[in-house]
């Protein structure tokens, strides 16, 4: 699917009142502990509404968090003209469907990755960007604003030539009653995660990937996905579930220009050039995946009016490749993708 420029008039982004008034569907795992916490103690946040499928649980999380209510209605909280932004932290085959509805209810959203499971869901998110002309929507793809990252691009500086970009991501076994193991519904391993991963490749490269290459190892999930770019540069993207678990979830090189850039899981990263060697310091807590600083811009685009963190173009061109993942395998071919216009 393609982004349309020129066929549809944006609607004007208004700028919200202070507090920003955020209301989030689902409050599990994920989003009381690497969204709730900072968005809950940030200046200029109030939040709202809690809706999630069980009375019990919006309470949970409204004590929990200090939402101003809690219910099991969604379709109030699209209508109530005070809710500036909807979080959509749900289940990954209802993401598509929810994202659907808050835009055309006129709301900034925030979707959590994968915006989309099927080509089918991808289309019917980008109708109701057209229908609506609202095209106020980010999602989830953190990484490119992690605090190391950002200082090590810095320190590698502009690209004149194409780039190598190599990405494993030793995604590990998962226990058996998880939920991301129901591929029938909720889509495969990479098809969930594997947008993060694109993203931070193409954040780096500077641009789109404009095909899409996968093999995958027979017996497991592992795959091997290489990206093309408009520029010749290249990401491959290794997706790894046998690895060992003492070793680094991700390890990532950029090599362009007599320079590279190392990425060692978020805890440091180095910048080689010539013979010259900078190093970041060690982060002194946890690992900084770029949550906060992804959600501190998105309050501001959304309070300000002003453009969402990345381009809805971006955001369709990363699910768009994650999903030709699919379709790489079953053809045994690489796939072309349409650039997002």
């Amino acid at each position: 699917p393609a982004v349309r420029r020129g066929g549809r008039a944006s609607a004007p982004a208004r700028a919200a009142r202070t507090p920003v008034r955020l209301a989030f569907v689902g409050a599990g795992n994920y989003a009381s502990s690497m969204l709730l916490p900072h968005l809950a103690r940030r200046d200029g946040v109030e939040l709202s509404t809690v809706v999630t499928t069980t009375a019990l649980s919006a309470a949970n999380a409204q004590r929990k968090f200090g939402f101003a209510e809690a219910t099991t209605d969604l379709d109030a909280v699209l209508g109530d003209d005070s809710v500036d932004a909807v979080f959509v932290v749900t289940r990954h085959s209802s993401h598509a469907d929810l994202t659907r509805k808050a835009l055309l209810a006129g709301k900034a959203v925030f979707v959590e990755k994968p915006l989309a499971l099927t080509g089918e869901e991808l289309t019917g998110v980008l109708a109701a960007v057209e229908e609506s002309g609202n095209d106020r929507l980010q999602v989830g793809f953190n990484r490119r604003f992690a605090p190391l990252l950002r200082q090590a691009e810095q320190r590698f500086g502009p690209r004149t030539g194409p780039a190598s970009l190599r990405y494993l991501v030793n995604a590990g076994r998962l226990d058996q009653g998880s939920w991301y193991l129901r591929q029938d519904t909720e889509g495969s391993r990479f098809a969930g995660e594997g947008g993060h991963f694109i993203d931070t490749a193409s954040r780096l490269l500077g641009a789109d990937p404009v095909s899409v290459y996968a093999v995958a190892a027979s017996g497991n999930e592992d795959l091997q996905v290489v990206l093309g770019y408009p520029d010749g540069s290249t990401a491959t993207i290794g997706y790894v579930t046998t690895g060992a678990a003492g070793f680094p979830k991700e390890t990532l090189d950029l090599v362009a220009d007599g320079k590279v850039l190392q990425l060692d899981d978020f805890v440091r990263t180095s910048v080689y050039d010539g013979r010259k060697r900078w190093v970041s310091s060690r982060l002194p807590k946890a690992r900084d995946k770029g949550q906060s600083a992804e959600l501190a811009a998105f309050v501001r685009a959304v309070r300000t009016g002003g453009p969402m963190p990345v381009p809805l173009e971006s955001l369709v061109a990363t699910t768009a490749a994650t999903l030709a993942v699919r379709a790489s395998l079953a053809g045994g071919a690489p796939v072309t993708l349409a650039e997002a216009r």
